[in-house]
């Protein structure tokens, strides 16, 4: 029984031995791959004073009236100009982090957007544009922003064929007046009008070959009142009125 008890104690010291060879080879391989890169992991075309930031996995360095950052394969993705406070406020580029091509630029003045903003596919094609005021600001959000807020201006969003995707008009971070929204072969897919960021007054939807899809009808103040939707053959499908059930055939 002794034998029987040293070799079952020998074969448990061993398997405790393998697993705790295992799991440390587990970590090794880990901290190997691990995204987190030290300063001696830096790609060459980063400088050495740019600091490594582990939560946005980005080095960063603000030097010469210049932030930048830039990713873990050296590309740089944010470029935006400070004041001598380190505040930006000025030109701002965003770029590919794989292509490098720009796909954001505009202007901050003490850390606010500031006048025509643009972003970009991938490929460098537009996508949308807006405008922003400093200090105007008539949305709430549910947390501090400097970042959004102040859009105030006209608005365009773009397929990547060129043509307009959707188009209207902010006032102070709201959408307000005309709105449209486009089908690639710019056919009309919806129109109507907001009102301090509420769907107001008369709402049209329409189906891509052009035909009516559904009719909305809203207080001044935003407030639902009717909405009709249409099969593509124009009977109707449903009907909704304020406070009751929709009604559909």
């Amino acid at each position: 029984m002794n034998q029987i008890s040293k070799l079952l104690h020998t074969l448990r010291a061993n398997s405790l031995l393998v697993y705790f060879q295992q799991l440390l080879l587990v970590f090794g391989v880990a901290i190997l791959f691990s995204p987190c890169q030290g300063k001696g992991d830096r790609p060459n075309n980063v400088p050495e004073e740019a600091k490594y930031n582990r939560k946005t996995n980005l080095y960063q360095l603000v030097q010469e009236g210049k932030d930048r950052s830039w990713f873990q394969n050296g590309t740089l993705v944010v470029e935006t100009e400070v004041n001598e406070f380190g505040i930006s406020n000025g030109l701002s580029q965003r770029f590919d982090y794989v292509t490098g091509v720009v796909i954001a630029s505009g202007n901050y003045q003490n850390l606010e957007r500031s006048g025509v903003w643009k972003w970009n596919f991938s490929d460098g094609k537009a996508y949308y544009e807006m405008n922003f005021t400093p200090g105007v600001r008539k949305k709430s959000f549910w947390m501090a922003t400097l970042e959004w807020g102040n859009e105030n201006g006209p608005y365009y969003r773009y397929f990547k064929n060129g043509r307009i995707s959707e188009k209207g008009f902010y006032d102070g971070g709201n959408r307000t007046g005309d709105w449209l929204k486009y089908y690639p072969d710019t056919k009309i897919e919806s129109k109507g009008s907001y009102a301090n960021d509420k769907k107001a007054g008369e709402w049209f939807y329409y189906y891509p070959d052009g035909r009516k899809e559904a009719y909305e009808k809203y207080s001044d103040l935003g407030e639902f009142e009717y909405r009709v939707t249409y099969y593509p053959n124009g009977t109707v499908w449903c009907e909704t009125k304020k406070g009751l059930s929709a009604i559909c055939s």
